[in-house]
């Protein structure tokens, strides 16, 4: 994984999470690298954290695959 921006695209693929926690972090993100930050941040990877951590209490589910 070279930036958490890869990370949060492979988590967005494979759960469903509430859209108020995608919305949230849109905007979080938004006005992060509007004001110059980068996708290599500690800041990406504390979404990422935030992400992994609605997995981890139940409040995002992984998607079914479709064969």
């Amino acid at each position: 994984m070279k930036d958490g921006m890869e990370r949060i695209n492979q988590l967005l693929t494979e759960y469903d999470f509430p859209a108020s926690a995608i919305q949230e972090i849109r905007v979080r993100l938004g006005d992060w690298f509007i004001s110059g930050g980068m996708p290599t941040d500690g800041y990406v990877w504390q979404q990422v954290r935030y992400l992994e951590n609605l997995i981890r209490y139940g409040l995002a589910e992984r998607k079914a695959v479709i064969e």
